[in-house]
């Protein structure tokens, strides 16, 4: 049986509807119909809120070792290797524990995938359509502002996995946009893709600013908002540039 089929009967069991489950989860409304057909899977930080949901493990749904879903068997001890790895991601900070666990987001989903591949004989998984291809990345827990700020605590970034294209290879990571000083390009709720590289004049960076974070076009000694509601903001010695903006990540490429 596969993940998907057994996604399907866990959240059966429960009487949840497919809508229902992905707001318990907090995934796009069409996601868990993706998952339980095959089309893709979810990343590890979507399975632990799946079996958290749905009352089962991860290896119910992988089923590792032929443990059926709902078996509730014990978990087998830690080794050594695997004690000594949660040791080092429990010393990690934010941003490292985000990167860890983007990758391993990335591989266990190409793990699920080529196991899918392998058991899944319909005709067209055998039309030769291409396989989706991924990438880990990271997206921050903290909005930066379209307006007049976001105050950013600290940095704070969770895996994602993304469509692998042109545009999703360059980004070093992800970033909401909250408010709306950059209309008409960029919205409210908009998640933009930013590369690791300087802002030229009359590009849009992610800069910080005594801890506040904004998206703004870069002018002449001036941050810069595309809507004229806003005034701009006179550049300073410690404003930091985080990167160029280099698009807008489309929610059809968020794989997990």
């Amino acid at each position: 049986m596969s993940l998907g089929a057994r996604l399907r009967e866990a959240r059966r069991a429960k009487g949840f509807t497919q809508k229902e489950l992905a707001q318990r989860v907090g995934a796009r409304h069409n996601s868990i119909s993706n998952w339980e057909k095959g089309l893709n899977v979810p990343g590890l930080a979507v399975i632990e809120r799946l079996c958290a949901v749905l009352d089962v493990t991860p290896n119910d749904l992988y089923c590792i070792g032929g443990v059926p879903a709902h078996a509730h068997a014990p978990h087998p001890p830690f080794s050594t290797g695997e004690s000594e790895i949660i040791r080092k991601y429990r010393a990690l900070d934010a941003e490292g524990k985000g990167a860890v666990k983007a990758l391993l987001d990335y591989y266990a989903g190409r793990a699920v995938a080529s196991a899918a591949r392998g058991r899944d004989m319909r005709p067209e998984r055998l039309s030769g359509a291409p396989v989706l291809e991924v990438l880990p990345g990271l997206i921050s827990t903290q909005s930066v502002a379209a307006g007049t700020g976001t105050y950013l605590d600290a940095d704070s970034f969770e895996g994602i996995t993304v469509a692998r294209n042109a545009q999703t290879q360059r980004a070093a990571f992800y970033v909401p946009v909250q408010g709306d000083s950059m209309e008409p390009k960029f919205y409210d709720g908009d998640i933009l893709m930013i590369e690791r590289t300087g802002v030229k004049k009359g590009e849009i960076g992610v800069f910080t600013l005594e801890n506040y974070g904004y998206v703004k076009m870069l002018g002449e000694g001036e941050l810069l908002s595309l809507n004229p509601d806003y005034a701009p903001i006179p550049m300073r010695e410690d404003i930091l540039c985080n990167g160029k903006v280099i698009g807008v990540l489309d929610p059809e490429w968020i794989v997990g």
